[in-house]
């Protein structure tokens, strides 16, 4: 039996990591300070927006464990198929909830409070549409500046009714597993100030 099968660690999984952690990192250090704001800042906060799609995107890899699991040898490897992806969904989804989080906390503080929920809406909008640029048309962060035309070709091409479908359904998906996500880290931070306080 071969123990190179069980639970399998990609290449693609590493890198994709890698660019959903940067946006967490990114906004750590953007939305901390908001007297901070400058040139700097702003050229920061485009490549915050610009890289947090990818966040999210890693929940769309869900087609390779499909496929994945369509090929496991046993009960056992597809079990560890989906612990792996489940690890690697989760830490997508942790990074898009912490830069989401830190950017309200950040609109609090600097925008009135009946603007925070529509940009909130507006980014995670936009998320969505560079999620579905960067599976369906292989499209990545870095073509809005090194193929502009391509980006743009492609988000004339997105009001078409199928893609409109999906898109409103990864809006609704992604969305709902953030809020989630964002209530149970909450509750948590809110049990360990508590437990802190005993």
């Amino acid at each position: 039996m071969n123990p190179v099968s069980y639970g399998t660690v990609h290449p693609f999984m590493l890198w994709n990591l890698y660019l959903a952690a940067f946006p967490a990192v990114l906004a750590s250090v953007l939305f901390r300070k908001p007297e901070r704001i400058g040139i700097g800042w702003c050229a920061g906060f485009v490549a915050w927006l610009l890289f947090l799609p990818n966040s999210p995107y890693v929940l769309t890899d869900v087609v390779h464990m499909v496929d994945e699991m369509r090929t496991s040898t046993s009960r056992m490897h597809a079990y560890a198929i989906l612990a792996t992806y489940a690890v690697f969904f989760t830490c997508g989804l942790v990074s898009y909830v912490v830069s989401l989080q830190l950017f309200r906390r950040f609109l609090h503080r600097v925008s009135p409070p009946r603007l925070i929920l529509p940009i909130l809406l507006l980014v995670h909008s936009l998320c969505v549409v560079a999620m579905y640029i960067g599976r369906f048309m292989r499209l990545n962060s870095w073509d809005v500046l090194l193929a502009p035309r391509a980006v743009l070709a492609s988000v004339v091409r997105v009001p078409h009714p199928f893609t409109l479908v999906v898109l409103a359904t990864m809006f609704v998906v992604v969305g709902a597993g953030t809020c989630v996500a964002a209530l149970l880290g909450d509750k948590v931070l809110a049990e360990l100030r508590r437990f802190r306080t005993r």
